[in-house]
């Protein structure tokens, strides 16, 4: 972060203050009291399972230089018997004070020089994010959102993070429900944008593909002249609405050849895809999925903006690791094992169920979890992923979640096809799945993030021991 004064923070929260406002600076800003260094500002945000505002007295014990908490919370209760050596800002909800400090800070603090860059999409979003990070990240400065930072709190810590001589930030911005992107992007105020995809994910409160693909592309009303925008168009409904973009450099990317830059997987195994661009460049991915190409392409595109050669970013890809529980390869004793973990949607779903039936050398077990958020439609589309991995030659099906398990009986048993193991939830399927698992299997393991399809990972990581790491 740029440091800021005190004073300039409460005035861009528009904070009240509580204690003697000394003329403080702030270096940072942090919202779990565990992380707080001298220096930092900390924001109590009220959650589902947490209340920061329990923690102001440990922040302030690890030396924050003033706490940010809402009107609710009474002076006492939040002083942590520091006396007047506490500095508040009180503001209506911490949340939005956070947003607006974030808005201020893309609006009056970011150097003009750094190119700020939104990445938005049904799947790939996170590790689009990670892929354009390493890349740049090779020949400039810059920063990008940890982990999957891309709500009304992430996105604003990701603006925060921002440094004086940052050439780059890359913003990745979520959504589960209509005007959230445009919330979001509004406050990035972006340079570049990118959309990796749309696909039948969060129909419970965005509706049908149509639905989604407009949310998608408000982002693309954000970028100003002469800004970039890169839109994956393999799906028509977002082919059709690239007229959002006004006046901006609009790049379409895709398998289909109409689109600008085209990018075909032309090999792919657990170990690595090799993706083609264009009918004449090939980049090597170490970790499975024909799905990447566009994100390679997208990567590609906004990395020749920042002036680097096709080359450079073939290089820098073929090192590339992506993040835990989104297919990271780890060759365990007897066994491999996808780590796809981390959330899953129909889209995303027939992505790895059709790279795991590309592995026809082996046994192959599918650990399908529940996939949430789909609405009405949510047992037509668990019926069809199981009719997916049933009709695909895997050996194995295992499915987790009630979803998942009443699709399961209600498809019934079927002649050459498997049955698929059904367990309840993930604590059953930890337990059976090591009795069900063979020495040479391959086991890939997708779900919704709340399914908790981790903890099959954390088992059999602990169980057996480690001998490389693919990814």
């Amino acid at each position: 972060m740029i440091e800021m004064s005190l004073r300039d923070v409460a005035r861009a929260m528009g904070a009240g203050w509580v204690g003697k406002a000394a003329d403080r600076r702030v270096c940072r800003v942090v919202i779990d009291s565990r992380e707080v260094a001298p220096g930092d500002l900390f924001i109590a945000i009220r959650g589902d399972r947490f209340d920061g505002h329990d923690f102001v007295d440990q922040a302030v014990t690890h030396g924050a230089v003033a706490c940010v908490v809402d009107a609710r919370a009474s002076v006492d209760r939040v002083d942590g018997g520091a006396g007047d050596g506490v500095v508040q800002l009180v503001v209506e909800d911490t949340i939005e004070a956070l947003g607006a400090l974030a808005a201020y800070y893309r609006k009056s603090v970011i150097p003009a020089a750094t190119e700020v860059v939104a990445i938005t999409g049904s799947n790939g979003k996170t590790t689009t994010k990670a892929m354009l990070h390493h890349v740049l990240a090779g020949s400039l400065p810059g920063h990008a959102s940890v982990r999957s930072f891309n709500n009304n709190i992430g996105v604003p810590l990701t603006l925060l993070s921002c440094e004086a001589g940052d050439q780059f930030l890359i913003a990745e911005i979520g959504t589960n429900a209509p005007g959230e992107v445009a919330a979001l992007a509004k406050m990035v105020a972006p340079d570049v944008v990118a959309i990796t995809s749309i696909g039948e994910a969060h129909l419970e409160g965005l509706g049908g593909l149509a639905a989604i693909a407009q949310e998608k592309a408000s982002l693309l009303r954000f970028v100003p002249a002469g800004g970039l925008a890169v839109v994956n168009v393999d799906e028509p409904e977002m082919a059709r609405r690239l007229s959002a973009a006004d006046d901006v450099i609009v790049t379409t990317v895709g398998c289909c050849d109409g689109a600008d830059v085209v990018a075909r997987a032309v090999a792919t195994s657990l170990a690595q895809t090799v993706i083609e661009v264009d009918g004449q460049h090939r980049i090597e991915l170490a970790m499975p999925g024909a799905y990447h190409a566009g994100n390679v392409a997208i990567v590609l595109t906004i990395a020749r903006r920042f002036g680097l050669s096709t080359d450079v970013v073939a290089e820098r890809l073929r090192s590339f690791v992506p993040q835990a529980g989104r297919t990271n390869v780890v060759t365990l004793d007897g066994l491999t094992l996808v780590d796809d973990a981390y959330n899953a949607n129909p889209t995303s779903m027939a992505g790895a169920i059709d790279a795991l039936a590309a592995e026809p050398s082996r046994r192959r077990v599918m650990v399908m979890g529940d996939m949430f958020e789909l609405g009405e439609r949510s047992g037509e589309l668990h019926r069809a992923m199981i009719d997916r991995v049933c009709a695909s030659g895997i050996e194995v099906l295992v499915v987790v979640g009630a979803s998942l398990t009443k699709a399961a009986a209600a498809r019934g048993e079927r002649e050459d096809e498997p049955m698929p193991i059904c367990f309840d939830d993930a604590t059953a399927a930890v337990e059976a799945l090591p009795t069900i698992l063979r020495r040479g299997d391959c086991v890939w393991v997708k779900g919704s993030r709340a399914v908790g399809l981790e903890r099959i990972i954390d088992r059999l990581q602990h169980q057996t021991q480690a001998d490389a790491v693919v990814a």
